[in-house]
Order: structure tokens, then sequence, then C-alpha cells
């Protein structure tokens, strides 16, 4: 699960469409804001220890990209 938000957060910025921090369409701001919002992000929060560390990975992309990629259904 944590590769996969790691994924579709920084997708935006590996396919250079925009930087994902500001992408609109991506949950980021969201997950990192203090608002409310219908994401069940204090459950993602937790899953990377907290916000700074959630940020630290995005931010680093650290991702297995082999567990991604075997989930992946293209032929």
């Amino acid at each position: 699960m944590r590769n996969l938000i790691i994924y579709v957060n920084t997708n935006s910025t590996h396919h250079n469409i925009a930087d994902f921090e500001t992408y609109p369409f991506s949950s980021y701001q969201a997950l990192v804001s203090n608002k409310f919002t219908k994401i069940s992000k204090s459950d993602i929060i937790e899953m990377f220890d907290g916000v700074e560390n959630l940020k630290y990975v995005l931010n680093n992309k650290i991702i297995n990209m082999d567990l991604i990629n075997e989930m992946i259904i293209e032929n």
C-alpha cells in the first residue's frame, strides 16, 4: 500500500506533467494539510510514521518499483 501511495502521488512529477506538491489532481495537499478531507489520512500518515516522513519519502521517491510492476496489468 505504501508503494502505491508513493507511486500515485508522485506520478505527475515522474511523467513531467507537474510538480506533485502543487498538482491539483494529487491527494498530496489533502494528506499534508490540517483541513478536513474525505481521505482517511490518519491511516496513511500513520503508515508513514508522520507527515514529515511522508513528505520526505515522497520527495525522495523511496519506492519499490518491483512491487508496483507486479500490480500493473498491461499486455
